[in-house]
């Protein structure tokens, strides 16, 4: 039977490391990267505002429904009592 003995250098084998996580950082933020997050932003983008524009008459309803609830709940009683309270000086 034949005995092998590999000598490994521990400085080579932390520089090899250090270059493969230098190389993946900079293909994280490379042009191309970049590119596509933007192109993805960009979709988005575009897709939220489609939407929205085509269920506005929905949603102004909506806003305006919650709002007026707001205002009866939250104003009204608030109205009331400043009225009572002026009426009471």
């Amino acid at each position: 039977m034949a005995k092998i003995t590999i000598t490994v250098n521990d400085a080579e084998i932390a520089t090899l490391i250090e270059q493969k996580i230098a190389e993946g950082i900079i293909k994280a933020y490379s042009y191309d990267a970049r590119e596509a997050k933007w192109g993805v932003r960009k979709s988005t983008e575009k897709a939220v505002k489609d939407y929205v524009y085509s269920r506005k008459d929905e949603i102004i309803e909506r806003v305006v429904a919650r709002a007026t609830a707001e205002l009866v709940r939250k104003s009204l009683p608030a109205l009331l009592e400043r009225m009572e309270a002026h009426n009471g000086k």
